[in-house]
């Protein structure tokens, strides 16, 4: 079964990506930042990352950087609706531009969200 490592500062975010994906078979793990993040894929292994770009304490630019150095092949799907200094539309090109596989635009759907999960890594087992 594949876990998918979601890392997102809005706790009401997390918990729309984990239930979605568990509804359809994937196995979800949170983290509230990109540093509880980098703690979690010291713990266990993923078969993708979601991940949100604007976050304190590390942000998803400076994330998808340390874990495409860590981790060169994790597939990442980075997720912003804007804020902070930049417009979401740069942000996530920066994420894509440092290996993240695919972004998507917050709000986005459940439809979508699972498109892109299974772009990256394929349908859950049914």
């Amino acid at each position: 079964m594949a876990i998918i490592l979601v890392v997102d500062d809005q706790k009401p975010v997390r918990d729309t990506i984990r239930i979605g994906l568990e509804m359809v078979g994937y196995d979800v793990i949170e983290a509230g930042d990109g540093a509880q993040g980098l703690q979690r894929l010291e713990e266990q292994r993923f078969d993708l990352i979601i991940t949100d770009v604007v976050m304190p304490v590390m942000d998803g630019v400076a994330f998808v950087k340390t874990v495409r150095g860590r981790f060169p092949n994790l597939p990442i799907l980075t997720i912003s609706g804007g804020g902070g200094a930049l417009p979401a539309a740069y942000s996530l090109k920066m994420t894509e531009m440092f290996g993240a596989g695919g972004v998507l635009y917050k709000p986005f759907t459940p439809d979508e969200l699972l498109e892109s999960v299974q772009r990256l890594i394929g349908a859950p087992p049914s």
